[in-house]
């Protein structure tokens, strides 16, 4: 977690300031050709054969930033996980910034098999979980033709609650701390497949795993000491990636995945980017765990702050 941290604040640091030279100085190769090419062609024409390899040239350089128009919303996240995009979707090298709040409200519906559970279906109940995250980013590859846009971040996630985790299912009660900070860096990789459909993935290692453990109360401290798991320690390695559809230029619809790796009752979530179809930003998440899931109901809003 450190070495991704080191690297991730090194490049945040670095890249601007490596982008630009680079945009400024020629290659020697460039500069050997330009005056080459003057002396050359001063006085005589240029054969044929000459244009042609010239040409060939030309047609193996690096390609050039794709050009997309911006979108009336943020691209940076699909809900909790960023994309490689700043902003509206910017392909330029340089630093982004994002304020991302998030409410996880309840339950609407879950299932377990536990055999110390009193009820083996569960619904409407509280979950209340906030989780407000700020985003710093560095796109250091532009999105090209065939290259993906590549991003390297850090994010800090501060998490409390409004309301205990549930304890109706429980012969133990549920406890845990109402407020906690976190941290997770990432690397993360964006593609359009076309102008309105967007797919990304990436690795952060960090404490977001422990996010998804404040979501259910089978997740819990007291029911993983239930299921054989007691005092074991959530990994910091994850999986995450998603798509995003852009049917209109103010409206996203998309999926987003999150998968740690190698976690007690193996938990992945999927969050639902929904709130064009089911207006005020609401969202539907889906939980999954060795034992049983939850469908969960949040809110969520993504404020860009840069670059605007």
């Amino acid at each position: 977690m450190k070495f991704l941290f080191s690297i991730s604040l090194a490049l945040l640091v670095v890249a601007p300031a490596g982008a630009q030279r680079m945009q400024m100085m020629p290659t020697a190769s460039t500069a050997a050709a330009t005056g080459g090419a003057g002396l050359s062609n001063a006085g005589k024409e240029q054969p044929a054969g000459a244009a042609s390899a010239s040409n060939n040239e030309n047609t193996s350089e690096p390609s050039k930033p794709a050009q997309y128009e911006a979108a009336g919303i943020p691209l940076s996240g699909i809900v909790l996980m960023p994309t490689a995009y700043r902003g509206h979707g910017k392909n330029a090298i340089g630093l982004g910034l994002d304020i991302n709040a998030s409410y996880y409200i309840g339950r609407l519906y879950g299932k377990n098999s536990y055999s110390w559970t009193s009820s083996k279906t569960n619904y409407l109940d509280r979950v209340g979980l906030w989780l407000l995250t700020t985003d710093a980013k560095m796109l250091i590859q532009t999105e090209g033709r065939r290259r993906p846009a590549i991003a390297s971040g850090v994010q800090g996630i501060f998490r409390f609650r409004d309301a205990p985790q549930s304890a109706v299912t429980f012969t133990v009660k549920a406890t845990g701390k109402t407020t906690e900070s976190y941290a997770n860096a990432y690397l993360v990789m964006t593609k359009r497949l076309h102008p309105k459909f967007i797919v990304s993935a990436g690795y952060s290692e960090g404490d977001m795993p422990k996010v998804l453990y404040q979501m259910s109360e089978f997740l819990s401290k007291e029911a993983l000491s239930l299921t054989g798991h007691a005092n074991q320690s959530v990994p910091s390695g994850m999986l995450f990636g998603g798509f995003m559809w852009l049917p209109k230029k103010n409206s996203a619809i998309g999926a987003e995945f999150i998968i740690p790796q190698g976690a007690p009752q193996s938990p992945k979530l999927i969050n639902l980017h929904l709130g064009t179809l089911l207006k005020l930003n609401f969202e539907i998440s889906y939980l999954s765990f060795k034992g049983g899931w939850d469908l969960l109901g949040m809110f969520q809003f993504r404020y860009n702050y840069f670059p605007r």
